[in-house]
């Protein structure tokens, strides 16, 4: 017997990145026929940015490149804070 409707693919779901601090939340959606990337701070879920793509594949490296870039801010900050202490020293 066959089963009305169709099976939910890969394509349809939510895709979400967290951010190592999880301060910042990614999220992959199809919209609009295309694929929507949406940046959003937390915990307000404010929209930071949002970027639309033709294929799922270009926004899910997208959505992974927000997520570095993220994680690298992090990372600048605390060694931009590392090397102001060392001045103080002097």
């Amino acid at each position: 017997m066959a089963v009305s409707g169709r099976r939910r693919s890969d394509e349809d779901r939510v895709v979400r990145y967290l951010n190592t601090e999880g301060d910042f939340e990614v999220e992959v959606s199809h919209t609009l026929n295309k694929w929507c990337v949406t940046v959003f701070q937390l915990p307000s879920k404010q929209v930071v940015a949002q970027d639309f793509f033709p294929e799922r594949w270009k926004a899910l490296a997208r959505a992974q490149d927000f997520i570095r870039l993220l994680n690298q801010r992090k990372k600048k900050e605390e060694e931009g804070l590392a090397g102001h202490r060392d001045d103080d020293d002097f």
